[in-house]
């Protein structure tokens, strides 16, 4: 399935992201004034919103900085990227520069690191990776090289399972929402399914690490300025097995069997690893459901608990799903239902009307 076949007939105005309100300038400047940097911001550009935090760029003369914030000062997965920003020194990683907890009404919580005039790979184009893969391998071995993540591989999604729960994702109202409008006992049975494939492959995985890897991949996880790669997505950076990453980066960019055995054998040779096929198949097949899991999950949440009026996120959402489609299609719980997902969860999607 591709993307351009569930947009076609289809005309979208996506709201710019760039603009800074007076709310989050206010934000920003008392962030600034409670650091140990000393920053004049020229121009403040918002970078994108995620769940777990907002990311900007600030413009200081002929310098950039990130700085990302949560309204959650204690987002686990938010302290868990400060954290491992602080602990890499890889080339591959921008530099920490300062991180903290302000209050303005709640407490907020910051970082702050060194930056550059990159975009993040899903805008650049998914095509430069392909075409530029020697380049990536340099500098996401130079970031799988350093071991000093402690957060194992396992532990990590073991607490994703535990979290991929409906009951404590959706309340009664968004439940008969989705019983009115799809079928939430069979929504659930897929999604339970799925964790219980999940925790199985998870747990017949050897306990073999080969250091840092980035734990998961998405729309704003790659920034290139087409001579170099940098990951600003360590949410879930962890110490596992690059075999993991790899199909990982396979899954989500959409790359070709050709591609990803050539990324497979690149990145095994420069961290002087045996290629190991078995092992590697292990990986791929738990990151295939572990996507699935993710991009049907995230579906769900998107008409009912957003009621679809994040139309950017929901686009960008159906485009990453469109890469992988055809291999999660080969999940059997997948295949055995692909007609209730296309019609009952991927086009409400797009065709979603907010509550009565």
């Amino acid at each position: 399935m591709k993307s351009d076949s569930i947009f076609k007939d289809r005309l979208y105005s996506l709201p710019s992201s760039s603009r800074v309100t007076a709310t989050e300038t206010k934000i920003i400047k008392k962030i600034l004034a409670s650091s140990k940097c000393d920053i004049k911001v020229d121009k403040l550009c918002l970078v994108y919103v995620e769940e777990d935090y907002d990311f900007y760029h600030i413009y200081s003369g002929s310098n950039i900085f990130d700085l990302k914030f949560s309204l959650d000062h204690e987002s686990e997965k938010f302290n868990r990227e400060i954290k491992n920003t602080k602990l890499c020194k890889s080339k591959s990683v921008p530099k920490y520069v300062d991180s903290g907890v302000v209050k303005l009404g709640d407490k907020i919580s910051y970082l702050i690191c060194e930056s550059n005039r990159s975009e993040s790979l899903f805008d650049y184009g998914r095509s430069h990776l392909a075409s530029n893969l020697d380049l990536f391998v340099d500098f996401y071995c130079d970031f799988a090289s350093n071991g000093n993540y402690k957060l194992l591989y396992k532990t990590l999604l073991s607490d994703l399972m535990k979290e991929a729960d409906m009951k404590s994702i959706f309340d009664l109202d968004q439940k008969s929402y989705i019983e009115n409008h799809s079928d939430y006992d069979k929504c659930e049975n897929i999604i339970n399914e799925l964790k219980s494939d999940i925790s199985r492959r998870l747990n017949a995985l050897p306990k073999i690490y080969t250091g840092n890897i980035i734990g998961d991949f998405d729309k704003n996880s790659v920034f290139t300025e087409g001579n170099n790669f940098s990951f600003k997505d360590l949410r879930c950076g962890c110490k596992g097995h690059v075999y993991s990453d790899i199909a990982n980066i396979t899954l989500y960019y959409g790359l070709s069997k050709p591609v990803e055995k050539t990324l497979l054998q690149k990145i095994t040779q420069k961290m002087s690893l045996t290629v190991d096929n078995s092992l590697y198949n292990q990986f791929y097949e738990l990151e295939l459901r572990r996507k699935a899991l993710h991009y049907l999950l995230q579906y769900l949440k998107e008409v009912y608990v957003y009621e679809s009026s994040r139309i950017e996120v929901i686009v960008n959402l159906i485009d990453s799903f469109s890469q992988s489609f055809n291999r999660i299609c080969k999940i059997p719980i997948i295949r055995d239902n692909r007609e209730f997902i296309l019609s009952n969860i991927a086009e409400p999607i797009i065709e979603s009307e907010t509550k009565d």
